[in-house]
């Protein structure tokens, strides 16, 4: 019984090495459940390229991957509560955005010596933590006080923007950036590196150009990991296969099958990520007809499953199990064997949890039972 990721190692790997080639040094993002793949194995994927800075999400991701051999792990998520004093480590990087986070984070500092790494966190469109403009002069003073009644110094590593993926061109994103270094030099701070996000290769390379003294570093998570789709494809396995009469009642809500057909058990539920949704943005007339196409079949129990089989797209029986899904076909229909593998299309890589992963060199895009 399994719920399988394949993975084309090579052809991933290569897409990783050109990454390399866009944005020179750029920083990896591991977080959550490692887009599919794990934390730890996209860790040792990054050992493996001899990269030798990562960022987490959390304190706690960090904490799991704090005894890999990397010299900075950047933590991304500003830290209110929580913190040990084991967690002041020589390889960890604390993000700041607020005074309050500031406080959070040297308020257990006690007699330690040595250095805090911090990122000053910039505000951005997102609004999503972030000192404002206003507040860099505040800001200087703060850590110019601290460091000089404390034995504790905070080192400002860098600071960091966090763009939106929409309605921001790429010249918005540079003036910017422009703006942030101008004000950060005005108020006394030496800004080593910009922690950058969402920007084009050619923007990027432009203020490369620019501020030649400056270490530009771009974020990379998804379009690192998930980019190139040909490299990775999900499989799942038929577990049993059940004919069923029309009217004839089935499944934990014991509902009537409309017509005659089969039950199709393959491995995979909600433990795994299957059929779980985030709620989407509407951008225009036809999102919205698609949703408002969705919500009608939902009146009648109707849902489109991520599993398909030649080339059909099967139909959830049921709401999924936690480790199981039960899809309808139609009578007439092909029927896969059990043990054999079926296709799992549109899966959610970002909250997608696998039962196994198989490394393959072989063409990939195309399960067999598709064939």
């Amino acid at each position: 019984m399994a719920l399988t990721l394949y993975l084309n190692r090579s052809k991933w790997l290569a897409h990783l090495t050109r990454m390399e080639d866009i944005y020179p040094d750029y920083l990896p993002v591991i977080k959550g459940n490692g887009y599919g793949f794990g934390n730890e194995f996209l860790a040792d994927t990054v050992l493996g390229l001899r990269k030798s800075r990562v960022a987490v999400g959390t304190l706690e991701e960090a904490r799991k991957l704090a005894a890999k051999q990397f010299d900075e792990i950047v933590i991304l998520t500003p830290i209110v509560s929580g913190l040990e004093l084991s967690d002041f480590t020589a390889n960890f990087v604390f993000t700041v955005g607020s005074f309050a986070q500031l406080e959070a984070l040297t308020e257990k500092t006690g007699a330690l010596s040595g250095s805090i790494r911090i990122v000053i966190k910039c505000q951005s469109p997102m609004k999503r933590y972030g000192f404002p403009h206003g507040e860099l002069a505040g800001l200087y003073a703060w850590i110019k006080k601290w460091n000089a009644a404390h034995q504790t110094v905070i080192d400002v590593l860098g600071f960091s923007l966090h763009f939106p993926l929409e309605r921001l061109n790429d010249r918005d994103k540079e003036q910017q950036i422009s703006a942030w270094l101008a004000d950060i030099a005005h108020h006394g701070f030496l800004c080593k590196r910009m922690f950058v996000s969402h920007l084009s290769p050619d923007t990027f390379k432009l203020l490369q150009n620019r501020y030649a003294n400056l270490q530009l570093v771009m974020r990379v998570g998804t379009d690192l990991w998930l980019k190139e789709k040909s490299a990775y494809y999900a499989r799942s396995r038929v577990l049993e296969i059940k004919p069923i009469a029309r009217g004839e009642r089935y499944g934990y809500k014991q509902k009537r099958a409309w017509r005659s057909g089969y039950l199709l058990y393959v491995a995979g539920g909600t433990a795994n990520g299957i059929g779980l949704e985030a709620p989407v943005h509407a951008k225009g007339l036809r999102d919205r007809l698609k949703l408002s196409a969705i919500w009608l079949l939902s009146l009648f129990n109707l849902y489109l499953s991520p599993f398909s089989f030649k080339g059909k797209r099967l139909w959830f029986a049921e709401p999924p199990h936690m480790q199981t899904c039960v899809l309808k076909l139609p009578h007439g229909f092909p029927l896969p064997k059990i043990g054999e593998e079926v296709a799992v299309r549109n899966i959610r890589m970002t909250i997608a949890t696998f039962d196994q992963q198989v490394e393959t060199g072989s063409v990939v895009g195309q399960s067999v039972a598709d064939d």
